[in-house]
């Protein structure tokens, strides 16, 4: 409850006083995995390469022994941090791998869905077969051992079996799934896709919202919300309106969990505008990556605790990290040092939430709860207003994101640019959208790239820049485009689509693997840059092939 109290002090205003930081929440309340002297010394180390795998690991004994056998261990090196040996040792005593999932096989998987007879090329066809045996890779469910001890594990319990993303990534992920779940739809995995959606169900029940992952140091951040839109390609696909009807009250918990800890009023024209921004409010750096947080604050003079506030905001965006949440001299210039998340109103989350509005208007109406109905009426009615007046840009001819520090629009190409086209969340008429649309396209001169649409035209080093290109972002586009509903757009549509199979599809034939994000400038190649290793799997990417196949298939060609 404090907690909830203090994020809706932090919400609907512009903040132009310092927070008082020694209140704020720790990522979680565990001293193994979100805080204490133990995660410090371990994390900074450097005993394992990546900051993730110590927090991923389980406790041998409960956590209350392993802090006092710690407290032990640094009274023998009379408080300093133990060598690097002896912390390895302690940690391989105390902890273990691979205990809490397990392999999973879907019952409703098929060696041949419907999905190959519509699809007209054989080496797509092919292709298509081998990435539905991935499922069967990609699936597992959670042990009962996580269910019945949670507090020796960071993982949280789901209790349905799930897909991962893949690499490094072994748990369920918010935004991720919105494209694993459309995949599972088109290849009649009908049961499994209602079992992941039914898994963030269970985390916005039980959690209060649903966490960038179900890890426990996700807990004070979430992702893109995609859940109501899941719900609603589940009932596209099956009609089902009962599982609305029966988890409505979760997607309306979702819905106000963002209105009470994310929005922020801006005032323009003499009338004030509440929109949404990302806003992952806690103390201290990311646990999954304390030590490169660590490092990034002390590289700058700036506040510690707003600094950490914006890297997990910029996490919650999913797009971590990316030049789209630098502010440096008005500019997007600058590094992580120069993150400021809090201070910028993001385009797709406004235009995200607006869809959410509008299908929960209309769901509501339909089981008779006028006074929901409503209320989402006048919140879809109050986003597209804000947009109007303060992300969309006569000049450009396109949204863009806001910069509350400077009062400025911030006028860079970002994919995420057009996701208003995706989510249908403007009054354009389809000739008129087109044109807005292809002017937009020409003047950043998109067809350029071979691979792919990259993510932003700023060659940051940072994952979500130039020149990757990632599948989130290649569906907002390419669908966006459809979604107008012109020939022309339709036509441009399939041909960006086509790029990007083919690319992935190239990538498939060298590699044998589906990346999570693929060069811009090299056809099949793997995107680069930021924190990590460019990751093999892949959840959403194949889920989207599966879109782009079930939508083009009987006119693309590898």
């Amino acid at each position: 409850m404090i907690v909830k109290l203090l994020l809706v002090l932090f919400s609907a205003v512009i903040l132009t006083e310092p927070l008082q930081f020694d209140e704020l929440p720790d990522s979680c309340e565990s001293d193994i995995y979100c805080r204490g002297r133990l995660l410090h010394d371990v994390q900074m180390s450097r005993i394992f390469s990546d900051s993730k795998t110590f927090v991923d690991k389980t406790m041998k004994y409960p956590p209350n022994t392993i802090v006092k056998k710690y407290e032990e261990l640094i009274k023998q090196y009379e408080g300093r941090v133990p060598p690097p040996a002896v912390l390895r040792n302690f940690v391989t005593e105390n902890f273990k791998d691979g205990s809490e999932l397990e392999l999973w096989e879907p019952h409703d998987w098929s060696q041949q869905p419907n999905i190959l007879n519509r699809i007209k090329d054989d080496n797509f066809r092919e292709w298509a077969f081998q990435l539905n045996a991935i499922w069967k890779n990609l699936s597992r469910r959670i042990t009962e051992d996580v269910h019945k001890n949670p507090e020796l594990h960071s993982l949280i319990y789901v209790p349905n079996g799930f897909i991962i993303p893949g690499g490094r990534f072994r748990e369920l992920y918010y935004w991720d799934t919105f494209w694993i779940v459309n995949g599972l739809l088109i290849c009649q995995m009908t049961d499994t896709a209602r079992g992941v959606i039914e898994n963030l169900l269970y985390l916005i029940k039980n959690v209060g919202h649903i966490p960038n992952g179900n890890r426990v140091y996700y807990t004070q951040r979430t992702q893109p919300p995609m859940i109501t839109q899941m719900v609603n390609s589940y009932f596209q696909h099956t009609k089902d309106f009962s599982f609305i009807k029966k988890n409505i009250h979760l997607l309306d918990i979702e819905m106000d969990y963002w209105q009470t800890s994310r929005t922020v009023e801006i005032n323009t024209n003499g009338k004030t505008y509440k929109l949404f921004r990302y806003f992952a409010v806690s103390n201290g750096p990311r646990p999954e990556s304390y030590r490169e947080d660590t490092i990034t604050s002390e590289s700058t003079g700036s506040d510690q605790a707003e600094l950490f506030i914006d890297i997990k905001s910029a996490a919650e965006s999913g797009w971590d990290f990316s030049s789209r949440w630098f502010i440096e001299n008005a500019t997007n210039h600058g590094n992580l040092s120069s993150i400021h998340t809090q201070n910028i109103i993001p385009v797709d989350l406004n235009a995200l939430l607006h869809k959410n509005a509008k299908l929960l208007t209309s769901w509501f109406r339909k089981i008779g709860n006028q006074d929901k109905a409503k209320k989402y009426q006048l919140l879809s009615k109050q986003i597209m207003e804000g947009m109007t007046e303060v992300l969309w840009n006569d000049e450009e001819g396109i949204w863009l994101d806001y910069d509350i520090l400077n009062e400025k629009p911030r006028n860079y190409f970002y994919v995420s640019n057009f996701v208003p086209f995706w989510t249908n969340s403007h009054t354009f008429t389809p000739t008129q959208a087109a044109t807005l649309a292809t002017n937009y396209i020409n003047k950043i001169k998109l067809d350029q790239y071979i691979g792919g649409t990259p993510s932003s035209l700023e060659f940051s080093g940072e994952q979500w820049d130039f020149p990757n290109a990632w599948p989130p972002l290649q569906a907002f586009f390419i669908q966006g485009l459809d979604n107008i509903g012109t020939k022309k757009t339709s036509d441009l549509a399939l041909h960006y689509a086509l790029k990007y199979a083919q690319s992935n599809y190239k990538g498939f034939q060298d590699f044998g693997l589906m990346f999570e994000k693929y060069d811009a400038l090299v056809k099949g190649r793997s995107g680069s840059g930021g924190e990590y290793e460019g990751q093999s799997g892949f959840g959403w990417t194949n889920g989207f092939i599966f879109e782009l196949l079930d939508k083009w298939g009987m006119e693309m060609t590898s």
